[in-house]
């Protein structure tokens, strides 16, 4: 039986992406060539649950659900601002770009979720949400010299990353990833629509 890698997720604006663009081309110019995979600003997402391989039947099974569950999604204002690593700057292993403003709409749907999503028997993670954009993914094989070095160079970078762009989540989307030698290429399978007027949450192809 065939599978598709699959996940749900927000999708950037044009005004976003470009935002990050810049971003990452500031932290490039100050970075050590080759030190950081820079993630591609039209690859950006921000990840509300990665879903993994599942068949066809589960992915109608999801869009059936997204189409049919009433819940009380509404339309949030988030913001990207702040820049950060994970698990910290003395070992970068994760570049990010923070997500801030009206993040319990986001966390609550992003937890409500993970709960009807049973219906394909997902697990969804243990850990709290923490709502992020990754950027880039420090190369593996790095000496702990230079991993400080480079921990370094990011931290001074944290005070002018502030605001850089509006994000106002009004869909949400049920994306494919297909791996390629030259990186994953995300499409989208379904789209959400958030709507105030009537508590329900509209997919469609």
């Amino acid at each position: 039986m065939s599978t598709i890698r699959s996940f749900i997720a927000i999708e950037l604006s044009t005004e976003a992406r470009a935002a990050l663009a810049k971003v990452q081309d500031r932290l490039k110019s100050v970075t050590p060539p080759r030190s950081v995979r820079w993630v591609a600003p039209e690859s950006i997402h921000l990840t509300l649950h990665f879903l993994g391989n599942v068949s066809a039947a589960e992915v109608a099974k999801v869009t059936t659900l997204l189409q049919n569950e009433p819940g009380t999604y509404r339309p949030f204002a988030l913001r990207l601002e702040g820049l950060g690593c994970f698990p910290n700057t003395r070992q970068p292993r994760i570049v990010w770009v923070g997500v801030v403003g009206e993040t319990e709409p986001l966390v609550a749907l992003q937890r409500e979720l993970g709960r009807q999503l049973g219906v394909i028997d997902y697990v969804p993670d243990s850990r709290p949400y923490s709502p992020h954009l990754t950027i880039g993914r420090v190369t593996k094989g790095l000496q702990s010299r230079e991993l400080s070095r480079l921990g370094e160079l990011l931290e001074q970078q944290q005070a002018g990353v502030g605001q850089l762009a509006a994000l106002p989540v009004t869909e949400i989307s049920l994306m494919r990833s297909d791996l390629k030698p030259t990186g994953p290429v995300y499409t989208r399978v379904a789209r959400g629509r958030l709507h105030s007027d009537d508590k329900r949450t509209e997919f469609s192809e």
